[in-house]
């Protein structure tokens, strides 16, 4: 699932460090069908764009549906593998996220995503909503979860698995694991816009991120609010770019509910939350997306450490924010 979180740019200069001693190195290009922005703060000489680059070409292997041979791609034609350490750890938490959420977050609704025309499906098969059911919900994935991962592991029959609402998000905890244990403890690291901070930057101030306004159009530099992150991760949600028309000029979002299997109808234009990892920032906000901004706000009563802001279109054509008690702490002023 695309996000829309856009980073503000930072164009720092070694001398202006409060460490003359570390410089900022940063990491960009292509990932998981969007792009990745990795800045750290390391001795001068230090690059860890080798090591990335292998954390992101793993995550590829295991969990891309776009790579015919995939692990993903080879459990959802039916066969049974032994899993790879992250690829298990995905499934096993995406698994707790779905009971957590009651269902809104759900990655057993490949088949439903394929069906209405998104991640390369025809929108033909839109007809076929009902019998697709059938194979569709988390609980029959949570009463089929991996055992061990010494055992070989197959979906429940008929089904397939779509992790692109968590993998991401996945990935930029793993790139942090791998900065963390390298000593880097300042760092920022951002893939297909979900964000984790650390630290400071070069010039000892917490990192800024940009949350973009939500319009159909791209518009570099063009902000809704800004926030200040140390020790979190955001992610952001939302219908506004990813949708088709059909015939009546009705918009088909990509919010799939997975309870009924219909794109969602609902004024919430985006949601996006701060949470202590990427994982659980990226799977709660595709889950506010599904539940509104009603079942949003009360969902999150249940995740002490996570706040959300919320962009949603009133029937005037205007928007209006809603935010969590504790999100106004990271705001920028």
């Amino acid at each position: 699932m695309k996000k829309y979180v856009a980073l503000l740019s930072l164009v720092i200069l070694a001398s202006c460090s409060s460490r003359p001693e570390l410089v900022q190195m940063t990491n960009q290009g292509p990932a998981q069908g969007s792009t990745f922005s990795i800045s750290y703060l390391v001795p001068e000489g230090v690059d860890y764009r080798s090591e990335i680059d292998s954390v992101l070409d793993a995550m590829d292997a295991q969990m891309s549906l776009w790579v015919g041979n995939s692990e993903i791609s080879v459990l959802n034609n039916g066969d049974s593998i032994f899993l790879s350490t992250d690829f298990y750890d995905v499934i096993l938490k995406s698994l707790m996220l779905s009971e957590l959420t009651d269902g809104a977050f759900d990655i057993s609704i490949a088949p439903l995503i394929q069906a209405w025309g998104f991640s390369g499906g025809s929108r033909k098969d839109a007809i076929n909503i009902d019998s697709l059911m059938n194979f569709v919900g988390y609980k029959g994935m949570v009463a089929h979860r991996p055992g061990t991962r010494l055992e070989k592991y197959a979906l429940p029959q008929g089904y397939a698995i779509d992790v692109n609402a968590i993998a991401q998000g996945y990935t930029v905890d793993v790139v942090a694991s791998l900065l963390e244990s390298e000593d880097v403890s300042n760092y920022m690291i951002e893939i297909g816009g979900e964000v984790r901070c650390n630290g400071v930057n070069a010039r000892g101030r917490k990192w800024r991120i940009g949350i973009e306004e939500p319009s159909e159009e791209r518009v570099t530099g063009q902000f809704q609010t800004i926030v200040e992150l140390d020790s979190m991760s955001l992610a952001t949600s939302g219908n506004y770019r990813k949708y088709w028309e059909d015939q009546t000029g009705q918009k088909v979002v990509h919010s799939i509910d997975p309870e009924t299997g219909r794109p969602v109808i609902s004024n919430l234009l985006s949601a996006s939350i701060i949470a202590p990892t990427a994982t659980t920032a990226d799977a709660l906000a595709t889950a506010c997306m599904i539940k509104g901004i009603v079942g949003a706000t009360n969902m999150l009563d249940r995740f002490p450490d996570v706040e959300g802001y919320f962009i949603v279109g009133t029937k005037f054509g205007e928007i209006e924010v809603i935010e969590t008690p504790g999100w106004k702490r990271y705001t920028v002023n």
